[in-house]
């Protein structure tokens, strides 16, 4: 091996394990495609390495260093050993998907009145009507809950669609929609502000159909929510913030997603339903009794396929069309195979195909579009019994892991994008394209063919446009080319060997066990094909192939020398020594074969790629591991060893991408291999890059856990790309049948033990043993145990590698023959077994020292734990130790005289595995399971040196649980022939004959001192329905203990008299190998009985080490003059950092001298650069700086003198008070949100101010400065800000533990899910902490007269306190009503004092604003634990608690952090911002001093010096320019509070004034937010001077406006009539006005009848009161929602003028002809003309064009009327705006009334109704238009007359004449 030269394979360099007595020494890995020697690095790491392994041979056997690679290993017996018997299970849990629907915009349709509608699942829930607008707001928000396993949860989709309200049907504008899990992959698992684009599922072409704005969130149990202040920005570019996920383009064109169905086969035969088998019992087995079709579901649309009656492989040729957008925002395709029956329809198998395994999002010509196939997809469900009903129809419907093999179906997924609209499609043209390179031509194609082409032909002729545009699912047969059905077959064979099958559950009784092995249908007995048969293949010639089948079975049978069966022969199992639960077979010597043959297509190819993928994730899982592990030791090795990683994965991704590129090109691939092979190239080159630079580091310094970071996304990476989504071979079954019924299953994935000669793209568990823990099929039941733990021998490759089976197996076997070698055709061939005739002797030590972190089983909270070891077909038990969860058994157990069969040294290698399984012993009944863990013994043969083993942790787990470790070793030692009792010797027994671990096993102990801080116990809750009274606490950590002393009456001050105490103990030297340290709080009761109350074990005691410190000299000098440095730049603080605070901008503000030295805070100025560090503070540079100072204030002040104006305009009526200090912190946060969005880490800047836009030059020249000042300051008036937290407090100050901590006691069961981390089990809280340290030699007990652990802590007598609860808001409550709202109000408990808010609730509202304050008078210890609980008001009925949040008062009291009452900003004596602590800035840094032993503070003009630091800053004020000037030290005394964590010796960051957000919870939906409250607390004690007023934080009262609109006149309004005599185009103008939210105000002007032009002359006054509140820009609505509501809805919305010319009609409805919204803070400017009115002034508006009407007062001018974005009229309108005061003092009347009424106005004659005025009808429109036609017509009609009575009249008239005479 040293002689040859190295060849370089893909894992060339890879370390193995090896065994010294070998000899080889390096071993590495050949590979086919090896690159050539011009790899250098490859070359130079190899020889590093080589050197590396002779030089450490003694290392190498240590685990840190074992195998890098050692699943590669080609001497490894036995697959990797996994601590986990059961995988992970799917469990349900609960999920909120909290959506608030803001508003919409852009909507399209002519006054609609839009309502959305959101649909997930089965749940519908709407929102409110708005009424004639195009641009609704509705700030809605609704909550879905939901129960399930997170799979299901995902694939739900979230519909949400806009409606227009009619009174009958509504009418659909147009939807949305997004899977649940698309929603939860995004950061913090929500969308937030973001535009949803709405389209028209009926018709895809006419794109946008408006927008819609909303949140969508989803959260799971302990999912933070991240609190999002909403940003109230009107014009913001909807296009940049569409809802969709990061990297999506923003235009997403519609595309057609084609579901190909070909074929299946393999179905089962039979369908489960009653009647077939009544039909099948009449009938006989002749026919296949299954109806299959296919259902494809995909974005909330499903497509289904014709039924193929009584087939099994049936054919359908059919393709589902889905019509989407794309990328599409539903990620999943779920494809089922039905069975449709006379009943019901019975689902086969599910399948579910996820878009992001077969696409690539990159851009460029990297990525691609989905596309599939077509492929095989093998479907898995229920197992196939011929029952009558079906016990796990679930994993049918896809819930659960499928555990046998449906079928397979052979399917093609691929995507067209549509440019403009739904053309016919391209698909068919592209599939004739990819021409699949043929090897034989003369595959007949399917007799259907002719006739599904025909009915595609009739069914094209017949499709309409409409459907073609519509989203409707289309379904239509499509042609083959019959390229893609030359699938080439390959033969597989699967071999094994079971070499134990043990542990198996008693219950099955004493019947006769075999296993059962098939992998698809091949080898499954109930309705597959036999092992050997195979002639199922459908071909031309089906008979030749039959017989050339046989033959070929012939020779396997007689070069492996085994016959093909898949069933092990059946044995009578026999009971386990030493536990009778469990039984065992005897594969002693003889070891069962199994064989089957198989076909296949032979794409195995794939899951090569995808074998050695997984390979390199393993490489660095591992490595990552044994990096974890080394970090305990030392930081270089660990570091050392994370490269060397990422190194050998370079040059792992370089070797495969090159074998990549030289694949050889015959092979069938699908258009998704080659993209993938793309993928794969792209991926590993930029990771491999990325590790290159990782592993080098060029750039900088990168930190271990960066670097482990970044491996764990590498891992995560490599782990997706592996998982293949085109299927070939299907996964492997083991079942275990008794008495020929499916007892327990394994499944094996194919691509695991698949065989190739390349080692890096063989299975990890091809050709080795591994065990499997068989679990019953279907839902298991809670605590269900092993059914069966087999370990078998698998292999499965073409059976072209035949002879390569037999490689790997342990050897020393002979194969035993059946008796007739012509297996091939006699009817049940006997199984055939190998024998091993060589036996050693073995004795087995299992060293059982201790387990930490058990799971409780019983009610107390504890556990009675033992453990049952099981080796082989031994077991044995520990001893019992009672009520604990960290056992310490100090046990060995010993096995003797274990036989085991094969070659010593290879057992020494691979020794068989122990099951570890711990129990809870109960007095009662049986004991109950709590976990288990696997592990190896160490092996030593008989003439091995002996060195005794060392003790390492195995981790536990009971199914999904993690039930902490076991603390063991196993050591299995060969039993020599000639001298059995020469073993190394063990330590006596003890009395009752158990074993102690060896002395050499156990750990070094020495002694160690605990020192224990007793504070006191809280919250305590009833045990065994009595209250405690009398606590005591016990301390135990490795058998020795301390106890407190007993609290005489809990009720009355639950803290402990003694305060510390101390024991010493013996401890491991080795910190991982500490104990845990337990604590337990016991109740005494009358007559000296105690109680167990409760809990909690400490499993990590390495916070508690006590490390001994510096001495406190040794640093202060450095800082000192960094300081000094800093000072001249700035004592500040970042939170102060706010530029816009340097002017007095009410009289009453006074500001030191530091502000203005400010815009250094940013970036050094030039001028303080030249300050040498070490000078003193008087240096040169002073002066120019004074002079700085001096201009920049000059600049302020004369920017400020042009400003005044506006702002007086904006808050003239606007006293500033609490809330405009609240919201202009709110906009600093949000600003500095915005400013830091983009950078990398934001923690680091959370609190830097927003001002940063100031300084940009180095040297700013004057003039800018004042521009970007001025510009700055008209932003936002100066007002002191407070500091707005995210979270609680709590979390920002870590939960304020620097003085002591807090433990939950535990009590009840935690071993099902549902229990192990409810918040049931928590009975109480222990505060206290711990100091551990190595016993003094001396014995000295204290330090300085005191324990360590007493430094800084209070004295724990009762105090009494104020305390000062100020409640500001709550945000998205839970909504507690059925309509969807809340009426919440505030609930305070402290103690025994409840402080119910109920007469102040908010009706109607989730996001109410409560501004309250509370007062309560408390005594710590006793009432320290604060609830604030939000209820919500109901009538009728109990009040429902919403949510609730619980403050620890008390930590916050004694904290360092003093959280007491927040440092303000800035120090006023009055007005909004006035101190409102009791003590001054300059007292309390006193007293710290004080309490810190500092020196100081010691005051002096101009600066003030704490310790050796030295703060300056101005001391001197003046008020006005005439007064003395007074000293104050107040204001630098609070900047030196605020640097305060900067001076050595203190070093605790003060809380500043602040509001926290606190998430509410509700017990019934535990960790799931119900909503979050701002609030914050101030304590003062009462034996200090009391404090002020409470601050005043009633929520400000919305002002009362009168808002007075006159429409002059209106031009160019378009004419919508016409005139039926003349043709004559008019309208009959009128105008409508409300304002948005006040719809029943709507008022309408006078009709401008028949206008000819478009002008319409009106003089019409329309008066609208409303409220608003100014700082918010919001107006305030209240108003019944309907007419059952018994109160008034209060909702904040934009206030906006709606005005609508319409034209009036007498008989129909009104014609609505445009519509004018302005939104009345910032509204275009008028126009001076009509003429130069047009479109363009609205929609193109700049926010610099728009003016506000609380700024302006009045308004006039033109706007124009829109509709559907044509411009359609315009108006000349006058907008007044005048308080409710002036309107009451000169009131307006409406339309043209009195008072100040308009005059009438000139109307043109022609208008008016000819309904009211008909004559004045005619003889405008007709005479004046037709009079010489009417005066003519008039004239002819007399003659015509006359004419007529003359002929009527003349007859008469002869006669009579005639008769008269």
């Amino acid at each position: 091996m040293e002689g040859k030269k190295p060849r370089k394979g893909l894992f060339a360099g890879m370390k193995l394990k090896k065994k010294k007595k070998k000899g080889e020494k390096g071993l590495t890995i050949a590979n086919k495609d090896a690159l050539g020697d011009h790899d250098e690095s490859a070359n130079l790491q190899h020889g590093t390495l080589r050197r590396q392994e002779e030089g450490e041979e003694d290392l190498m056997n240590s685990d840190a260093l074992s195998n890098v690679f050692g699943s590669l290993s080609p001497k490894k017996k036995r697959a990797k050993l996994t601590a986990r018997i059961h995988e992970e299970e799917m469990k349900s849990q609960n999920y909120q998907i909290a959506i608030t629907i803001i508003e919409a915009r852009q909507l399209v349709g002519e006054n609609i009145d839009p309502v959305v509608i959101i649909e997930i699942g089965d749940e519908k829930k709407q929102t409110t009507v708005k009424e004639g607008t195009n641009a609704p707001f509705y700030n809605e928000y609704f909550v879905f809950d939901f129960v399930g396993p997170q799979v299901f949860l995902f694939d739900k989709i979230i519909n949400i669609s806009v409606m227009h309200n009619k009174l009958i049907g509504s009418m659909l504008i147009g939807s949305f929609k997004v899977d649940v899990g698309m929603v939860y992959d995004q950061p913090g698992h929500q969308f937030c502000d973001k535009w949803a684009l709405l389209t028209d599922p009926a018709d895809i072409r006419t794109g946008a159909k408006g927008y819609l704005k909303c949140d969508i969130g989803v959260t799971g149990k302990g999912d933070a929510i991240k609190a999002t202040q909403k940003t109230a920005d009107t014009e913001e570019q909807i296009e940049k913030n569409l809802l969709i996920p990061k990297g999506f383009p923003s235009e997403r064109p519609w595309a057609r997603f084609y579901v190909r169905i070909y074929k299946a086969e393999g179905l089962p035969k039979m369908n489960s339903s009653i009647m077939a088998n009544v039909t099948k019992a009449f009938i006989g087995d002749s026919k296949d009794l299954v109806d299959p079709y296919v259902v494809v579901m995909f974005a909330g649309q499903m497509g289904r396929t014709t039924v193929q009656k009584n087939c099994a492989d049936p054919i359908w040729h059919e393709q589902i069309i889905f019509k989407e957008m794309f990328p599409p925002l539903c990620r999943r395709v779920k494809i089922q195979v039905w069975d449709e029956g006379s009943m019901n329809d019975v689902a086969l198998a599910t399948h579910f195909i996820d878009l992001k395994k077969i696409s690539n999002e990159q851009d460029g010509d990297k990525g691609f579009l989905p596309t599939f196939g077509p492929a095989w997809i093998n479907l898995y469900g229920s197992p196939r019994n011929h029952s009558l009903m079906d016990d796990h129809q679930e994993l049918n419907e896809g819930f659960g892991e499928g555990v046998s093999f449906r079928g397979r179906l052979f399917i093609q997924i691929a995507v067209e994008i549509l440019s403009g609209g739904a053309r016919e499609s391209k698909f068919s043209s592209i599939i004739k394209d990819i021409k699949l390179p043929s090897k034989d031509k003369d595959f007949k194609a399917p007799k259907g063919k002719d006739k599904t082409e025909k009915a595609g032909e009739d069914h094209k002729s017949a499709s309409p446009s409409d459907k073609m545009n519509s989203t409707e699912v289309e379904i239509e047969p499509f042609d083959v080319p019959s390229e893609i059905y030359e699938e080439k077959f390959e033969e597989f064979l699967l071999f094994g060997t079971f070499f134990e099958a043990t542990m198996i559950d008693r219950k099955l009784g004493d019947k006769p066990i075999t296993f059962e092995v098939s992998v698809g249908n091949f080898g499954n007995i109930t309705d597959g094909v036999s092992a050997g048969a195979g002639g199922k293949k459908k071909t031309h010639n089906g008979e030749a192939e039959e017989s050339l089948l046989h033959e070929g079975e012939d020779e396997i049978s007689h070069d492996l020398g085994v016959p093909l069966i898949s069933t092990t022969p059946p044995e009578k199992p026999l009971i386990t020594t030493g536990n009778r639960n469990y039984q065992y077979l005897p594969y002693n010597e003889r070891k069962p074969c199994i064989c089957v043959k198989s076909y296949w297509g032979s794409q195995t190819f794939r899951l090569y790629s995808s074998n050695t993928l997984e390979k390199m994730a393993d490489h660095l899982e591992e490595s990552l591991e044994q990096v974890k592990e080394l970090i305990k030791v030392s930081e270089i090795a660990s570091e050392e060893k994370m490269r060397t990683a990422l190194n050998d994965f370079v040059s792992q991704c370089r070797v495969f991408i090159t074998s990549a590129e030289k694949r050889r090109k015959g092979l069938n691939y699908t258009a998704l291999d080659k993209k993938r092979l793309m993928l794969f190239k792209q991926e590993l080159e930029a990771m491999s890059s990325d590790a290159k630079g990782i592993a080098q580091q060029q750039k900088k310094k990168i930190p271990l856990d960066e670097m482990m970071r970044e491996t764990r996304s590498f891992i995560d990476k490599i782990r997706f790309l592996a998982d293949e989504p085109q299927h070939t071979v299907p996964d492997v079954f083991i079942w275990m049948l008794s008495n020929h019924k499916r007892v327990a299953y394994a499944r094996v994935p194919a691509k695991n033990i698949l065989y190739s000669p390349a080692k890096e793209q063989r299975g990890k568990d091809c050709g080795k043993v591994k065990t499997h823990f068989l679990k019953l099929p279907g839902k298991r039941p809670l605590g269900w145990t092993v059914q069966a733990k087999v370990d078998i021998y698998l292999w499965l490759g073409p059976a072209s590698y035949a002879n390569s089976i037999m490689e790997n197996l342990p050897v020393g076997y002979e194969t035993e023959l059946p008796s007739n070698t012509n297996a091939g055709h006699s009817v049940m061939p006997s199984p055939a077994c190998l024998l091993y005739k060589t036996l050693h002797l073995f004795q087995l030590r299992a060293h059982m020292y201790q387990a930490r972190g058990l799971i409780a089983a019983d009610s107390t909270g504890l556990s009675d734990p033992f453990a049952k070891v099981t080796f082989m077909s031994h077991c044995q038990t520990t001893k019992i130790i009672s009520q604990t969860l960290s056992p310490t058994w100090n046990q060995m157990l010993l096995f003797n005289s274990i036989v085991l069969h094969g070659d010593r040294e290879e057992i020494a290698q691979f020794p068989p595995e122990i099951v570890i399984e711990l129990y809870d012993d109960d007095a009662v009944g049986k004991a109950e399971y709590i976990g288990s863990t696997v592990a190896a013994p160490v092996v030593r043969l008989a003439d091995q040196n002996y060195e005794p083993p060392k003790l390492s942790y195995h981790p536990v787990y009971c199914g999904n649980l993690s039930g902490g470790d076991l603390l063991a070793t196993f050591e299995l030692l060969e039993i020599p022939m000639s001298d059995p009792d020469r073993l190394p010797p063990l330590d006596p027994p003890d009395a009752g004959q158990f074993y102690p671990v060896p002395a050499n096993i156990r750990p070094v102990l020495s002694k160690y001192r605990v020192e224990v801080l007793f504070w006191g116990v809280r919250e305590l809750k009833k045990v065994q329905f009595l209250s405690v009274d009398r606590p005591q606490v016990l301390i135990e950590c490795a058998g020795k203990g301390v106890k407190s002393s007993v609290i005489q009456s809990y009720k009355k001050n639950p803290n402990f008299s003694g305060l510390a105490d101390w024991f010493e103990v013996e401890l491991p030297e080795n910190e991982l190998l500490h104990p845990p340290l337990s604590i337990c709080v016991v109740d005494w009761r009358a007559f000296g009985r105690s109680t167990l109350v409760g809990t909690h074990t400490i499993n990590c005691l390495k916070q508690f080490l006590y490390k001994t410190q510096l001495s406190p000299h040794a640093t202060p000098n450095r800082l000192h003059i960094v300081e000094i440095d800093k000072v001249s730049a700035s004592p500040e603080s970042p939170q102060a950092a706010e530029l816009s605070q340097e002017e007095p901008f009410l009289a009453d503000h006074t500001y030191d001298e530091v502000e203005q030295g400010q815009c250094a805070v940013l970036k050094p100025d030039p001028y303080l650069a030249t300050v040498p560090a070490t000078e003193p503070e008087h240096s040169a540079s002073e002066p120019g700086k004074e002079k700085k100072q001096k201009d920049l204030k000059k600049s302020i002040r004369r920017s400020t003198k042009r400003r005044k104006r506006t702002i007086a305009d904006e808050s003239a009526e606007n006293v500033i008070d609490w809330w405009s200090k609240y919201y202009a912190s709110v906009l600093k946060m949000q600003k500095a949100r915005g400013i830091f969005a983009n950078e990398e880490k934001p923690e680091e800047n959370n609190q830097t101010s927003d001002h940063i836009a100031l300084i940009i030059e180095e040297e700013p020249d004057k003039k800018k400065k004042e521009k970007t000042l001025k510009r700055k300051q008209k932003e936002t008036p100066n007002l002191a800000t407070l500091q707005i937290y995210e979270g609680d407090l709590e979390s920002e100050f870590n939960n304020f533990e620097d003085w002591v901590k807090t433990f939950q006691l535990l009590r009840g069961k935690s071993n099902d899910e549902v229990h192990a981390d409810s918040e049931d089990r928590i009975i109480g809280k222990f505060k206290g902490s711990f100091c551990i340290y190595p016993s003094p030699k001396d014995g000295s007990l204290l330090d300085r007269g005191q324990p360590r652990i007493l430094q800084g802590i209070p004295p724990n007598h009762s105090v009494k306190v104020l305390i000062r609860v100020y409640i500001v808001a709550a945000f998205n409550l839970s909504p507690a009503d059925p309509d969807g709202k809340s009426d919440p109000y505030i609930v305070l408990r402290l103690g025994n004092t409840e402080i119910k808010d109920r007469e102040n609730y908010i009706p109607k509202q989730l996001n109410p604003i409560f501004g309250r304050s509370f007062e309560i008078q408390a005594t710590f210890p006793k009432d320290s634990l604060l609830t604030v609980l939000i209820y919500d008001h109901d009538f009728v009925g109990a009040d429902d608690l919403i949510g609730e949040t619980k403050i620890d008062l008390e930590n916050r009291f004694y904290s360092r952090h003093r959280a007491t009452c927040g440092l303000q900003s800035q120090y006023e004596i009055e007005g909004y911002n006035a101190w409102h602590d009791a003590n001054k800035p300059s007292e309390i840094l006193t007293k710290l001093c004080k309490d810190y032993r500092i020196s100081g503070p010691s005051m002096r003009p101009g600066e003030i010096q704490v310790g050796t630091k030295v703060f300056k800053g101005q001391t001197v004020f003046t008020e006005d320019e005439n007064e003395e000037p007074t000293e104050s030290y107040e204001h630098l005394s609070l900047k030196v509070l605020h640097a305060w964590e900067e001076i050595p010796g203190a070093g605790y960051k003060l809380v500043p004034e602040h509001i926290e957000t606190r998430p509410l919870y509700h017990k019934d939906k535990p960790g799931i937010e119900q909503g979050r409250v701002q609030m914050w607390v101030d304590m003062f004690p009462k034996d200090m001077p009391l404090p002020g007023p409470p601050v005043d934080i009633s929520p400000r009262k919305p002002k009362g406006y009168e808002l007075r609109v006159i429409i002059w006149n209106t031009e160019d309004v378009i004419l919508e009539d016409e005139n039926i005599f003349t043709g004559q185009k008019s309208s009959d103008i009128y105008v409508k006005g409300w304002i948005k939210g006040l719809e029943e105000d709507k008022q309408e002007t006078d009709v401008h009848y028949n206008s000819l032009t478009g002008e319409g002359n009106f003089n019409w006054r329309f008066v609208f009161p409303f409220h608003y509140l100014p700082a918010e820009k919001q107006m305030v609505v209240s108003k019944r929602e309907n007419i059952f509501s018994l109160e008034k809805t209060e909702r904040k919305i934009p206030a906006e003028l709606v005005l609508q010319v319409w034209d009036f009609e007498r008989l129909s409805s009104d014609d609505f002809l445009g519509t004018l919204e302005l939104n009345l803070n910032g509204f275009p400017r008028a126009a001076k003309t009509a003429k130069s009115c047009d479109l363009g002034m609205v929609v193109a508006a700049s926010e610099e064009n728009k003016i506000s009407i609380f700024q302006q007062k009045r308004v006039r001018g033109w706007w124009p009327f829109i509709k559907a974005g044509e411009l359609t009229g315009k108006v000349e309108a006058e907008f007044h705006l005048v308080t409710a005061e002036e309107a009451e003092k000169n009131p307006v009347g409406k339309a043209r009334k009195e008072p100040e009424p308009l005059e009438k106005p000139n109307r043109p004659d022609t208008s008016f109704s000819w309904f009211v005025n008909p004559f004045k009808c005619l003889y405008h429109l007709i005479w004046r238009n037709y009079k010489k036609y009417i005066i003519i017509g008039i004239i002819l009609l007399i003659l015509i007359i006359f004419l007529v009575l003359f002929i009527y009249t003349l007859p008469g008239a002869i006669s009579h004449r005639i008769v008269v005479g």
